[in-house]
């Protein structure tokens, strides 16, 4: 495609609106924005150290992440993606810089050679220049370079399936997750016939247990009939249930190793509005899991023991505020982790419920509390282990600015982003409805003798001489419908009906 063929391809004519439009983008995306994409890539291949600690690649990932607006991980994967771009990749960057390889078909590269070697990249770098590129449809492209990598890949270092081995949690956007298990096929499809082999078996017991239950039987429990959904119907229920039970039921056994027996604990914040049905404001799940109202309101139905968060009820600050003391108290702890429900280094995504630590924002000054800074929830807020560990030996530094409501992070003393405190979102959504709510009650109660007067004084209208005017309104109504005269000329005034005078 070039910009003389641009218009045929396309099926317009030469010098419509249409193929100079064309034209112009075309030019645009093999000069500007391909050497744009390509300065960024050795940009970032510059700032990548692949020798560098897991700690100190995480701290430079994270103001590279700052610049990019990324988070941390995928900060990390774009400087590891340009490194190899520009060391193993040099013919394809040529390419994309000269305009023949879309930068979309370079990232795509980029992403299909994670698990080559050095040697492997530079042999798909070599075959991948030499194609006519230009004449290749975006289909054909991915085809031809899932076959190149199959071939010259098939014994990556770092590309065995056993070294794929990863359990992942997705959440969806209509209140469900989901739970992926990738691996060797071989052990996959073993999981998944012992937990069928399972299932059925349970299943065929349940089938048992009903049919007693239906021949009169008494005391039959069914087997894994936790929520009475079997008993209900009369009928066992389905694998996929009984395979979904197994799975998050069954106690996981661990070989030996002692597993602490704290109960599971689930951080969810309820508006209590939403809590007492008034609202449907959502609630949220250890603090970035919005779930709906009905979900929330269940959840804590269940709940054996309940933790209050005492804040504002229109700004949703905390409340209690301690002495000058170095450890913050629980609740404000529950606070701070409520708030911040993730590291709070901008990219960083470790959530804080259970691994997080609660640092100091200005540090506390152990021998004079009054001078430093104070253990407040504006002076604190979580961070990871690793990001903690970072503060401490001086290479992250957070300062509160505009107030306390945004906070400046600075990496190695250099200031490179700068973010707004995280608020309850919810409470200030329904901050207005609280205030309606409260004004409506002062009126009520404002007026309320002034209706009491009114009614005392026989200023409103009886319940039979409301129904006279509810009849003349709807006579009214009736004859002005019903009008069929001349267009622009207005009906006649109805006459009086028989069954009554008006009411005037």
């Amino acid at each position: 495609m070039t910009a003389g063929t641009i218009a045929g391809l396309a099926l317009v004519e030469e010098e419509s609106e249409e193929a100079v439009v064309l034209r112009r983008l075309l030019d645009r995306r093999r000069t500007v924005l391909a050497a744009l994409y390509v300065a960024e890539l050795r940009d970032l291949a510059a700032l990548w150290d692949a020798k560098a600690g897991e700690e100190d690649g995480d701290v430079n990932a994270a103001a590279v992440g700052m610049v990019l607006r990324a988070r941390i991980g995928r900060a990390t994967t774009r400087q590891r993606d340009a490194f190899v771009g520009v060391t193993d990749l040099p013919r394809c960057l040529a390419e994309v810089e000269a305009g023949a390889l879309p930068a979309e078909w370079f990232d795509h590269v980029l992403r299909s050679v994670r698990d080559l070697t050095a040697e492997q990249r530079h042999l798909v770098d070599e075959q991948v220049a030499g194609w006519q590129l230009d004449s290749l449809s975006p289909d054909r492209f991915w085809t031809l370079l899932r076959t190149l990598v199959l071939w010259f890949g098939r014994t990556a270092a770092d590309g065995s399936p056993e070294s794929k081995r990863d359990v992942r949690i997705d959440v969806n956007a209509d209140a469900t997750a989901c739970l992926s298990v990738t691996g060797p096929i071989p052990e996959i499809l073993g999981l998944g016939r012992r937990l069928d082999k399972a299932a059925r078996a349970v299943q065929d017991a349940q089938r048992h247990a009903l049919e007693r239950i239906a021949a009169g039987a008494q005391d039959v429990e069914i087997p894994w009939d936790v929520d009475g959904d079997a008993a209900a119907a009369g009928r066992h229920m389905t694998l996929g249930a009984i395979r979904y039970l197994l799975l998050t039921r069954s106690t996981i056994a661990t070989g030996g190793v002692p597993v602490p027996r704290m109960p599971l604990r689930l951080h969810l914040l309820v508006p209590v509005l939403s809590l007492l049905g008034v609202s449907d404001a959502p609630g949220t799940l250890d603090g970035t899991i919005p779930i709906p109202a009905e979900m929330a309101r269940a959840l804590c139905g269940d709940a054996p023991v309940w933790h209050r968060v005492l804040t504002d009820p229109i700004s949703g600050e905390f409340l209690p505020v301690a002495a000058q003391q170095y450890r913050p108290s629980r609740a404000m702890l529950e606070h701070v982790k409520l708030v911040d429900t993730v590291c709070a280094v901008p990219g960083c995504t470790r959530t804080l419920v259970d691994a997080g630590e609660v640092d100091h924002i200005e540090e506390f000054d152990h021998l004079h509390p009054c001078r430093g800074g104070p253990t407040t929830p504006a002076n604190l807020h979580g961070l990871c282990r690793r990001h903690h560990a970072a503060k401490t030996q001086g290479r992250l530094d957070p300062e509160r600015t505009d107030g306390g409501r945004a906070t400046r992070w600075s990496v190695d003393g250099t200031a490179w982003s700068e973010v707004t405190t995280n608020r309850d979102l919810v409470t200030a959504t329904l901050a207005a409805e609280y205030q309606r709510l409260w004004d409506l009650y002062l009126d009520e109660k404002r007026y309320a003798p002034v209706w009491e007067r009114m009614e005392r004084e026989c200023c409103f209208a009886t319940p039979e001489e409301e129904a006279m005017w509810q009849r003349w309104y709807a006579f009214h109504e009736e004859h002005y419908t019903a009008w069929d005269g001349p267009p622009g000329v207005d009906p006649p005034p109805p006459e009086f009906p028989e069954f009554q005078e008006p009411p005037f």
